[in-house]
């Protein structure tokens, strides 16, 4: 009885066999792999910028430019919580009763802050004080070195430092 079964099961081992390598064989050539352009084609350049469309209900400020993000910035390498961390409640601690410092982090770089945006004439026009700078400043202008303008509304503005975006909110300070 089992020597009758042989032949049927090679038979089927190999009619599974012959489909797999077809549909591989099918799978390389639809996918372009072998094709001379995109061998010969080498890298592309990079995609230039198309204009970004937005929807009714999203702020014009939320559209950055391209990929980027707008965050703000945490170092991932400092925890949030230490053993010197703030405990709720604990007098002493930085909680309900206390005056503790916390961790002990000293804070320092370039403070951003946004004082106000106005309208000149028709050009929206924002006021950010860069560590004690003040700086009168419209869209796609750069100022105090490395920032630049990207988008300002009525209420708040987004900006660049390098390839990192931020945004603030008229009075809002962040700390770069």
């Amino acid at each position: 009885m089992y020597r009758s079964l042989r032949p049927l099961a090679a038979t089927a081992v190999a009619v599974l066999m012959l489909a797999a390598a077809l549909a591989l064989v099918w799978m390389v050539l639809t996918s372009g792999i072998l094709s001379p352009s995109s061998v010969a084609a080498g890298p592309t350049s990079p995609a230039t910028p198309v204009g970004v469309e937005v929807s009714p209900d999203v702020e014009p400020a939320a559209v950055v430019s391209g990929g980027f993000q707008v965050s703000q910035p945490r170092d991932p390498f400092r925890p949030l919580i230490t053993e010197d961390s703030p405990v709720a409640g604990q007098p002493g601690t930085g909680g309900n009763g206390g005056t503790g410092s916390g961790d002990g982090f000293d804070p320092s770089g370039t403070t951003i802050t946004l004082q106000e945006i106005r309208d000149v004439a028709g050009v929206i026009r924002a006021t950010v004080i860069v560590n004690g700078i003040s700086y009168d400043v419209g869209v796609g202008e750069t100022f105090a070195g490395s920032y630049k303008v990207i988008s300002l509304t009525s209420t708040k503005g987004v900006f660049m430092f390098g390839d990192s975006a931020f945004e603030l909110s008229i009075g809002q300070q962040i700390l770069k």
